[in-house]
């Protein structure tokens, strides 16, 4: 801001030293006519404050820095308590505890002071000396972080005017009262000296923080005033860490940290958090906020400032106990690999699987290979059966504790066996994973967390044993620390009903401003959840100001007693809601959660183009991290690297092999170790792992991204062949092929060639026909016919389809003679006719023929 001429005539010139000279000299005149000395202080002290009212109003510098009642009230408080009872308090302790353990000691240091000087020296002396460690814990206060904390609460005004000199967090008060008061107590200084001092400190204080036109001339080089202290109240640091001085300048000149320009003024005043809390109760927590003066953050309550000490403990602990062994295995990945695999096979030689394929005669990676096939689900679907019903050891020695269910390439849903070493490792590696978050982001663990998982059990077994999802269990046993700041209770997850359940959800985290972390597998479930929001906001609101929550009324006991538990009336939060949806149709996650910093989720993938899509509903400084290489079968990965969301593997509990894609994709199987990968290279994944799982093919393509120590870090890629994945569904080709041939069957229908593309940027399937002879009487029967046929195969189709996170199956019919043209356009690019074979299901994305030009009108 340029600097304009000034205006009121010959007023700046003299207001400052006509008042101090004024009220300094009535300090004498009052002693010297029998005045008490509190007296004698105070009536200098309110002319000083009414003069510099009066100017602020008058001859204001800035007129939209004159103050309100809003900072009057805030301002008033903190002069009452931290610069009127506090200093009082200080010294009452000061005189008990320092001046009588001197006397107890018979140590005398009286004779330091120069009391026979005349009351104007000493405090002159007093200034220099007072200042001089002022200058320092100052500057400190600057450059320091956990002191800076309390300091910040001094520069956190928009404006200055007079009575803002007082805005000091009591801790840094108390800081300043060591260095400006105590040691002239300890050394016995007079209380007039005291009361001198004290009147020349607060007028001086007054006019630093005036909003006064005024202009200081060579005092500007002698006196810490208003011209110098607006610059170091600027919000632009490198003007800010300047002018430390309190009453004198004198020692920013020596040190080199003096500044003023005089052709300009200061820009804007406050911290870069422009949110920061101004009132006086919240400045009382801010200091216990992480970095509430450069981003936005809320405030802690003395639980949340406990639970984020302990937090900080812990993860150093983590570390220390989890994270430095990990690197230690990461510089012998092949070595680490070798062992892994020997203590899975030595562990489970005597099981059914493992005397077939003779484990104990295996010597090393070669024998293994060699002896023992690649398998998938299906290949060792009855030796899980049998080793839960019979309770034998097919698989594994150890027992399963329950099973992870999901998708199957048949009509069946796959049942993975958990162990108590799986879920030990798996707690394990999600605490490495939160170190990574914490010391990434570790402002987002400062709120509430909001966890979106699946329930931890959603069935049993014919044996009796539950199935359900491992994140479910982990979300239930986390430690206290962090289920303490969960939004969500367990037992919302266990509502079968996806309407109540996601309205639940949704009544309970928006409810909470607080929150600043969210994290999903799949980000299609944001899209989900703001949907339900907007759509059922006025229910929402009123549940919200009222405490109660809709559809309590028919669920499990457990499950309402859980939620009651969260509910109680909250009108300010519900006032605060409908006013940001009052301001546009739809309401996003920008809005509800202003201190949302970390986004955990599926990153790579058909994840990625759910994500992008929702990203903008999220602020713009929003931390994605992802969740890893995490499937039913194994946490194959653990993000390393936030920056670009590599994973490394999991070589101390799992074995991992791999087959370049090319390869792969061209039946030339060449099996690779850890060692052998190359940088920027797709590669087919097989696993071993100690749940019973030998050679097993993932069918998911992974790219290697880096390094971590010496071993090489990947991220998911897509599915293999044959396999597309939108929200978690998993489908297969032959569920694809079953549910087509079902719909010939009971329609009568016949078909030339269909094409299933998984459409990632709208969550939903399209199904191209090429009518057979038969016509198709009905489209919308055949689409339904069809997409009840997968849900009926795939669980985890059927969930999302229930949920909405999948849209309805969108079915096109082919004009005659399509077929040909697709099988022409890759026999162009290469492909042999003879071994030509259409790939029925592929992304959307990656297909490259124009079928759309071939739908029929």
């Amino acid at each position: 801001m340029d600097k304009v001429e000034i205006k009121y005539g010959f007023w700046p010139y003299v207001v400052y030293p006509g008042t101090m000279i004024i009220s300094l000299g009535m300090f004498f005149v009052l002693m010297a006519n029998g005045f008490e000395l509190l007296a004698s202080t105070y009536i200098p002290l309110t002319f000083g404050a009414l003069s510099i009212i009066f100017f602020e109003l008058y001859t204001p510098h800035q007129k939209e820095w004159i103050f309100d009642k809003h900072d009057v009230i805030n301002d008033s408080l903190f002069m009452l308590t931290v610069q009127t009872i506090l200093p009082k308090i200080l010294s009452f302790l000061v005189a008990i505890f320092i001046l009588r353990m001197l006397d107890y000691y018979e140590l005398q240091i009286t004779g330091l002071w120069p009391h026979h000087w005349s009351m104007a020296f000493q405090v002159i002396l007093m200034v220099f000396i007072a200042d001089f460690f002022r200058y320092w814990l100052h500057k400190f206060s600057h450059e320091i972080p956990f002191l800076w904390k309390f300091h910040a609460v001094h520069h956190s005004p928009k404006k200055l005017y007079w009575l803002n000199v007082g805005r000091f967090h009591p801790v840094e008060k108390a800081l300043q009262f060591l260095g400006d008061a105590m040691p002239f107590i300890i050394v016995g200084v007079s209380e007039e000296v005291l009361a001198l001092y004290f009147v020349f400190y607060a007028v001086n204080g007054f006019f630093q923080h005036c909003n006064i036109e005024l202009e200081m001339g060579p005092l500007n080089y002698v006196i810490s005033g208003p011209q110098l202290h607006r610059w170091h109240h600027s919000r632009k640091i490198e003007e800010s860490n300047t002018n430390y001085g309190n009453n004198i300048i004198i020692w920013d000149i020596l040190f080199g940290t003096y500044f003023f320009p005089k052709h300009r003024l200061v820009d804007e005043l406050g911290l870069l958090n422009k949110e920061y809390p101004l009132d006086y109760l919240s400045q009382l927590k801010t200091p216990f906020s992480g970095e509430i003066d450069k981003k936005a953050l809320p405030l802690q309550g003395i639980s949340g400032m406990i639970l984020n000490t302990l937090l900080k403990f812990k993860m150093k602990w983590i570390e220390i106990t989890l994270y430095n062994p990990l690197k230690e295995l990461a510089r012998s990945p092949e070595k680490v690999q070798k062992e892994t695999l020997s203590s899975i096979l030595l562990e489970n030689m005597n099981t059914l699987y493992g005397k077939e394929y003779n484990f104990d005669k295996i010597t090393g990676y070669e024998s293994y290979r060699e002896k023992v096939p690649v398998s998938e689900y299906e290949d060792i679907r009855g030796l899980i059966e049998k080793q839960d019903l019979e309770k034998t050891t097919s698989l594994t020695a150890e027992s399963p504790l329950f099973y992870n269910q999901t998708s199957g390439t048949t009509g069946q849903p796959k049942y993975l066996p958990v162990l108590k070493r799986t879920l030990a490792s798996l707690r394990k590696t999600q605490q490495i994973f939160s170190l990574v978050q914490y010391t990434a982001c570790p402002e987002a663990f400062y709120g509430k967390i909001i966890g979106l998982v699946s329930p931890a059990i959603e069935g049993y077994m014919p044996s009796g044993n539950p199935f359900g999802s491992a994140s479910g269990h982990i979300y239930n046993t986390m430690p206290w620390l962090a289920r303490k700041k969960y939004v969500i209770p367990k037992e919302v997850f266990q509502i079968k009903d996806y309407e109540i359940k996601y309205y639940i959800v949704c009544r309970l985290m928006i409810e909470e401003k607080d929150v600043t972390y969210l994290g999903s597998a799949n980000p299609s479930s944001f899209h989900k959840l703001l949907d339900v929001i907007n759509q059922n906001f006025s229910h929402i609101y009123s549940d919200i100001a009222s405490g109660t929550c809709k559809y309590l009324g028919d669920l499990d006991p457990r499950i309402i007693a859980a939620v009651n538990r969260r509910l109680k009336p909250n009108s300010k939060r519900a006032e605060e809601l409908a006013h940001l949806f009052s301001t546009g149709d739809q309401i996003s996650y920008k809005e509800i959660w202003p201190y949302l910093k970390l986004l955990i989720t599926w990153t790579g993938g058909s994840c990625g183009i759910s994500l992008k899509s929702v990203l903008p509903k999220f602020r713009n400084d929003i931390r994605v991290i992802d969740l890893g290489y995490l499937s039913s079968e194994l946490r194959a990965t653990v993000t390393i690297n936030p920056a670009t969301n590599e994973g490394v593997p999991t070589i101390g509990e799992n074995f991992f092999e791999f087959v370049h894609r090319d390869d792969w994709e061209n039946d030339r199987p060449d099996f690779k170790m850890i060692g052998s990968l190359e940088q920027g290279e797709q590669y087919y994944i097989f696993v071993t792992t100690p749940t019973g799982l030998y050679r097993y093919n993932m069918n998911d393509i992974i790219e290697i991204s880096g390094k971590f120590e010496n071993t090489p870090t990947f991220r998911f890629i897509q599915k293999g062949k044959g396999v597309t994945n939108i929200t978690g569904e998993k489908l297969y080709v032959s569920q694809v092929i079953n549910a087509v041939k079902k719909a010939e069957q009971e329609l009568n229908l016949d078909f030339r060639f269909y094409q299933m593309l998984a459409d990632e940027k709208s969550s939903l399937y399209e199904l191209y026909i090429e009518p057979g002879e038969r016509i198709i009487p009905s489209i919308s029967e055949l689409s339904r016919v069809i997409d009840t046929a997968l849900q009926e195969q795939n669980i985890e189709y059927k969930t999302k389809r229930e949920s909405d996170r999948l849209q309805e199956l969108k079915l096109h019919i082919l004009v005659h003679g399509c077929y040909e043209t697709y099988k022409d356009f890759y026999l162009k690019q290469g492909q042999r006719e003879g071994q030509f074979k259409p790939q029925i299901l592929q992304y959307k994305s990656n297909f490259d023929f124009k079928i759309q030009e071939f739908v029929a009108e």
